[in-house]
């Protein structure tokens, strides 16, 4: 979903509210122990993110990397668009996942929002757990 500008502030419990992160939204795919990574467009750019290839499960996800500002640690949309356009820039990304739209063979698109996002929480948890104990 595209952002949408509104005159004024509103509550409505039909809507989440969610950070605006202001960086470049990606799809990250997971299939088969193949990892890429597609914008909006649907160009593949999984070559300029290489940190974001990992080990697990079967998944697709919806987020936003972003570059934070070294000095705020507050997302800087320039630096992102910076990392982005250049070939040989490694400034530090984050990967801030909003929502899964398939898990370890189960297609979520059929679920609610707030249900994904259970699911979401579920498979992170998971997964950093199984990190952990990969580290030890």
């Amino acid at each position: 979903m595209l952002l949408e500008q509104v005159d004024k502030p509103f509550s409505d419990g039909r809507y989440v509210f969610e950070p605006k992160i202001d960086g470049h939204r990606l799809i990250l795919s997971r299939r088969n122990g193949e990892t890429r990574l597609y914008t909006r467009h649907n160009n593949d750019v999984t070559a300029k993110y290489p940190e974001l290839i990992t080990n697990g499960p079967d998944i697709i996800l919806d987020g936003e990397l972003v570059v934070m500002d070294p000095d705020t640690g507050i997302p800087d949309f320039e630096l992102t668009m910076q990392r982005f356009q250049s070939k040989r820039s490694r400034l530090p990304i984050s990967y801030v996942v909003f929502d899964i739209l398939h898990f370890d063979g189960a297609d979520l698109r059929g679920l609610t929002l707030m249900e994904r996002k259970a699911v979401l929480d579920q498979a992170i948890s998971e997964y950093s757990n199984d990190e952990q104990n990969c580290v030890h």
